[in-house]
């Protein structure tokens, strides 16, 4: 280690993180060196280009990981045909990176589906007003014809590029790569459910193991179904069996990779912090009109506390890790705000009965998600969320920006025990004036 960077190591031990902003800056001179991760925690960066250039400066500045997107859309532009330029473009992509001594994190690419699937029957998404979801995320939920191309596809990916070679495999079911349905659309009203297509309705043409709407007919919002009223608990039972849907088909992709001989680790991406129990039960006694849904998670289908169980309890739980895509977003902001601050994990947090505990309103997304997390028996790796002006970040005026973030992430990852954090984004680390270098995210791996 440097002597600048000794220096530096000495005056950022006394210090706190509400000036560690300026201690980083400061100790920008001279050249960053392999970094030995931080105890229990390592890094990894989201967006990997794998170029040969970034590559050496990742693994120098102590990144182990990168993740790396690949585009069904590209590599199977039309049925059963493939784009050998684009397969061994990739293949030279993930070798560079490989070689460099970085870990891939694989994302598959089903949310980046080419048009011919999206336009198979049921391809699409349907809310309760028949409108088609615009999102390129053709709908795996109450498609069999899509789940079928989807197998179809990784059985030639796997064939060219064989899964036990990557570090671990990133899963989701959205837009996004996250668990869940498509999020609402910019522009567009709240309030849509995506379960109105005709094999969701009718049960015809809908994947094994999945059942039809329970109350076909009724819209969200609507106060009768067939002459009688529509209380809470239709209502929850009717949402349960909306959030389940997505829970079983989380739990086809994982099938999909261990039938084709994937044993490795499985991150699921989980956006945000889904519905809190208090605004479900306000959510439902309004018969799911749009009341108590704070950032579209309704619509999504996202209630953790049931659902991490239920994926949990249907896999191998020691290899799944629960995904946290917002470390150090808008709510963790707010909630270290509070006094006494409600920010990170606390040792007590999943022994709690989360359900029905008011305080949890108070608390980050990524205190709820781990506490449910580990409430499951999950491991956990996570991200910070990138850029608030970055388009799906969910950042706004009061987000933190990277510099933050970076004093931020690392630090609630430390203390909610967090495996892995990626970086969100390899570019941002690089250009000619970056907010965060990637000789910052070297200093904050070096010095926990």
């Amino acid at each position: 280690m440097s002597d600048v960077l000794r220096g530096c190591r000495r005056g950022l031990a006394a210090i706190g993180a509400a000036v560690l902003v300026t201690a980083l800056t400061a100790c920008r001179s001279g050249p960053a060196e392999p970094a030995s991760a931080q105890p229990g925690l390592t890094f990894g960066v989201l967006g990997g280009s794998c170029d040969a250039d970034r590559v050496s400066a990742l693994h120098q500045a102590g990144v182990q990981f990168v993740e790396v997107g690949v585009r069904w859309s590209r590599l199977e532009p039309a049925p059963e045909q493939f784009d050998q330029a684009y397969i061994d473009a990739l293949r030279a992509r993930l070798a560079r990176c490989t070689d460099a001594g970085l870990g891939v994190v694989l994302t598959p690419g089903f949310q980046y589906a080419p048009a011919w699937v999206r336009d198979l029957p049921g391809g699409r998404y349907r809310d309760q007003n028949g409108a088609a979801n615009p999102a390129k995320v053709p709908n795996y939920v109450f498609s069999a014809r899509v789940r079928g191309a989807a197998e179809r596809y990784l059985d030639r990916f796997a064939a060219e590029f064989p899964l036990d070679g990557f570090a671990a495999v990133r899963i989701g079911t959205s837009e996004a790569g996250e668990l869940g349905y498509p999020g609402m659309q910019l522009g567009t009203e709240g309030n849509r459910f995506w379960a109105f297509d005709d094999a969701a309705l009718s049960g015809d043409g809908l994947p094994a193991g999945m059942s039809p709407n329970p109350m076909p007919g009724w819209k969200p919002g609507d106060r009768t179904w067939q002459g009688r009223p529509v209380d809470a608990a239709a209502a929850r039972s009717w949402f349960d069996w909306y959030a389940g849907s997505a829970v079983r088909t989380t739990v086809w992709q994982i099938g999909v990779l261990r039938d084709r001989g994937y044993r490795g680790p499985i991150h699921m991406p989980l956006a945000g912090r889904g519905v809190l129990p208090a605004d479900l039960v306000a959510a439902t006694e309004a018969a799911l009109d749009g009341t108590a849904d704070r950032d579209g998670s309704l619509e999504r289908g996202l209630f953790y506390p049931e659902q991490l169980r239920a994926i949990a309890g249907a896999t191998d739980a020691s290899t799944l890790f629960a995904d946290v895509t917002g470390v150090d977003d808008a709510t963790a902001v707010a909630a270290r705000e509070l006094d006494p601050p409600q920010d990170t994990c606390q040792a007590a947090d999943a022994s709690l009965p989360l359900r029905d505990t008011p305080s949890v309103d108070t608390w980050s997304a990524t205190r709820w998600t781990v506490a449910n997390a580990r409430a499951a028996g999950l491991r956990v790796v996570g991200e910070n969320p990138g850029h608030p002006a970055t388009p799906g970040t969910g950042g706004d005026d009061s987000s933190d920006d990277l510099t933050q973030q970076l004093v931020h992430a690392p630090r609630y990852a430390q203390e909610c025990g967090f495996e892995v954090l990626m970086w969100a984004f390899e570019d941002d680390l690089f250009g000619p004036d970056p907010e965060v270098s990637v000789d910052d995210l070297a200093r904050r791996i070096a010095f926990p």
